[in-house]
């Protein structure tokens, strides 16, 4: 097979001509690498004049004079054809061999077991063994497949709803009875949904970091959001806000308050007439209840309105539309405000915004890959689960050796580490 390098318009045209593209392997994606310092190439594999390969190579240095290769996602081959996979991978080791690359890592985008929402794999599913069994027989090791989040690498457990063929309506219904809810009370109270901008990602920043420390996990920095938002603009990133308007509240509230004051007063007039109806009589300490905790409501709304002005702060979360999906991938929110349901605010209006652009999935992204209350990372997968989000578990990460005494030694310089 040979080798064949790409332009970058090349190489857009290729991929906008492909089905499964993840947004790691667009030409943004790129442009942000080589931001970053990794050197970038487009690479086809043809033989006898077909396209039979495509790969975005990735290099940066290792152990000083020699580099690492990464293809984000893997290739683009038909991994079910061993032969087309050997030949790809032969070529591809004598070209990165020549450039002095100590070894190259994949992890494609390709599912493993087929599972279900709850993570257990579905009987008789989709199961890629033979993929794997051909990456290993073209000279690949597979690296293990460990559950738990792995902030080093891209996420291998996921949570997707597959859209196709569904309106909002139906989409919805297939929510949990407590999501749905969340989201009514999220519509009740009126949170609002706007977007932001560049300059106001910091407010996504504050969210996030209060998350991590909340939820003991590695969070990104402002400068890592600007270059998200420089790299893959607005087209592709979108980045929304959740937030309470105090004033529209006040009102709500204060009908609300008005309303429960003529009940009262209706129950009050009843009773005199009948002072022994104890039915009345429990709805009318029920109305004064209710009505006192709207007061105690008013009071809690002037002193928001003292500290943040007319706008509540809910939560934030960053997305990625590109190729058949968008994705969903940073958030924070505000837990002492979580009454407020937010995040679910959030969820819903872009959920709703993909099926109106004709998106076929909407992937909530990383999970930890356990199912079980008390372990970890089992909140988020419970919270993308009442989306009906299916668990998606990717075949995982792979390297190709090239240098085999290099090799060693970087993994065991790694492990001293």
């Amino acid at each position: 097979m040979e080798l064949r390098a790409l332009s970058k318009e090349e190489y857009i045209k290729f991929i906008n001509q492909q089905r499964n593209v993840d947004f790691l392997q667009s030409s943004y994606a790129a442009d942000k690498l080589i931001d970053e310092g990794w050197n970038v190439e487009f690479i086809q594999g043809i033989d006898q004049d077909k396209i039979k390969a495509c790969a975005m190579v990735c290099t940066t240095h290792l152990l000083r004079y020699f580099y690492y290769a990464y293809v984000p996602r893997g290739f683009f081959i038909d991994y079910s054809d061993s032969k087309t996979l050997a030949d790809f991978v032969s070529a591809l080791r004598s070209y990165l061999k020549k450039k002095k690359v100590i070894y190259l890592e994949i992890d494609p985008n390709i599912i493993y077991h087929q599972r279900d929402k709850n993570g257990a794999i579905v009987k008789d599913g989709l199961n890629n063994q033979i993929i794997i069994d051909n990456l290993i027989a073209a000279g690949f090791l597979q690296m293990p497949n460990v559950q738990g989040y792995d902030t080093d690498h891209q996420c291998r457990w996921m949570s997707v709803i597959d859209l196709r063929n569904k309106d909002a309506e139906t989409i919805f219904s297939e929510f949990s009875t407590q999501t749905r809810n969340d989201i009514r009370n999220a519509q009740k109270f009126g949170v609002k949904i706007r977007e932001l901008s560049i300059d106001e990602l910091p407010l996504l920043d504050h969210m996030e970091q209060e998350a991590g420390e909340r939820h003991h996990f590695e969070t990104k920095s402002i400068s890592y959001y600007q270059t998200m938002a420089k790299h893959y603009g607005p087209e592709h990133l979108k980045t929304l806000y959740a937030y309470l308007d105090l004033e529209v509240y006040t009102d709500t509230v204060l009908k609300e308050r008005k309303k429960t004051q003529a009940e009262v007063e209706e129950l009050q007039e009843f009773l005199e007439k009948a002072p022994n109806s104890k039915k009345k009589q429990r709805r009318l300490k029920a109305a004064q209840e209710y009505y006192e905790g709207l007061l105690r409501k008013e009071e809690n709304i002037e002193n928001l309105k003292t500290q943040f002005g007319n706008e509540l702060p809910l939560a934030a979360s960053m997305f990625i539309k590109f190729g058949r999906q968008i994705v969903y991938l940073f958030s924070g929110s505000d837990y002492k405000y979580r009454i407020y349901r937010g995040p679910y605010a959030i969820q819903w209006h872009m959920i709703q915004e993909a099926i109106y652009e004709g998106y076929d999935f909407y992937n909530m992204y990383g999970i930890s890959g356990y199912f079980e209350k008390g372990q970890d990372g089992y909140g988020v997968f419970d919270f993308k689960r009442g989306f009906n989000a299916q668990v998606v578990e990717l075949i995982g990460r792979y390297h190709l050796v090239i240098h085999p005494i290099l090799y060693k030694l970087h993994k065991k310089i790694h492990k001293a580490i």
